[in-house]
């Protein structure tokens, strides 16, 4: 997620330091460091202020940054920017409970061997143990965890704000997120989802003047099962249900596949209670569906046979 030198800066640069006093403390040259910033506050970790003829290097003040501080200052024995460099804080994002390193290596997307050469030095530390198979965080080093999570919300947030000033994320994973904002985003990783997505499947929804967006890199585009899942996400109510069975009424839309994601963006209830909704035709439903006459007559609206 972050480089050692980088996390190195983070541990080092309190006070505002100037470009040389880095490079000094870090055993670097002037220009190394001096670029080494500049990456970084491209990443929004750091930013740089002229006092007259020298430059201060001055921490971003975002939660990561302070959570981060907070191991380092409590641990000063602990080379923190060497061990959570790397895979290791990708790795770490899913360690909030015990896991296998199989389980681990599928969620952050790296292969076995990498779970293992990321963990080792934290186990031979005792920062991180194996019981019954499973690496589990030392009670003392759990937020290890959280500050994966913080450093990933942060890079998500400096993701969408190279775009916008003004925007709300309501999903997040370690590399994709779901982001609502007032102004358009053209850039290619920014997928449109949401109500305006409907049209492409004949069902020109009204859609309001917010703007949703999934930001994936490995993505091409927004599948009918991701934007179902994505509608509910953005609101859980009778609008958004009723805009998802029209959507699964009109798409054929595989179910084991709607199921898994439903997980991933822990809307699995809801997801069920729609496909239960249109198996008994609205005999099984809760107050946040329409009554299937209400549902029948909005589907002849869109001319949508249910």
């Amino acid at each position: 997620m972050y480089t050692e030198a980088e996390l190195r800066v983070l541990a080092t640069a309190q006070g505002g330091p100037t470009i040389s006093d880095l490079a000094e403390k870090l055993d670097r040259s002037v220009n190394y460091v001096s670029e080494l910033v500049d990456g970084m506050q491209e990443k929004g970790l750091v930013h740089a202020a002229r006092s007259g003829k020298t430059k201060h290097v001055h921490r971003s003040s975002a939660r990561a940054i302070e959570l981060f501080d907070q191991f380092v200052q409590r641990y000063p024995h602990i080379p923190f920017p060497e061990l959570l460099a790397g895979a290791t804080l990708r790795v770490l994002y899913h360690l909030e409970d015990p896991a296998s390193p199989t389980d681990l290596a599928e969620r952050a997307g790296v292969h076995r061997s990498t779970v293992y050469r990321s963990l080792s030095p934290l186990q031979h530390r005792g920062i991180v143990y194996r019981d019954d198979g499973e690496f589990t965080l030392n009670d003392e080093f759990e937020e290890l965890a959280t500050l994966a999570r913080e450093f990933a919300h942060h890079k998500n947030r400096n993701r969408v704000e190279a775009h916008v000033d003004t925007y709300t994320i309501l999903w997040e994973s370690l590399d994709e997120f779901l982001v609502q904002s007032d102004e358009p985003i053209e850039a290619d990783a920014f997928h449109v989802t949401g109500p305006e997505r409907f049209q492409d499947y004949d069902l020109p929804l009204l859609a309001r003047q917010r703007r949703y967006y999934l930001y994936s890199e490995s993505k091409d585009g927004v599948s009918p099962a991701e934007l179902c899942c994505h509608m509910l996400v953005i609101g859980d109510d009778t609008r958004s249900r009723s805009y998802c069975l029209l959507l699964l009424s009109t798409v054929d839309i595989d179910r084991d596949e709607l199921l898994a994601l439903a997980a991933t963006y822990d809307v699995e209830d809801a997801v069920a209670g729609l496909l239960e909704y249109l198996d008994t035709h609205g005999a099984e439903r809760t107050a946040s569906f329409p009554t299937w006459e209400e549902f029948r007559d909005l589907a002849d609206e869109y001319g949508v046979t249910v």
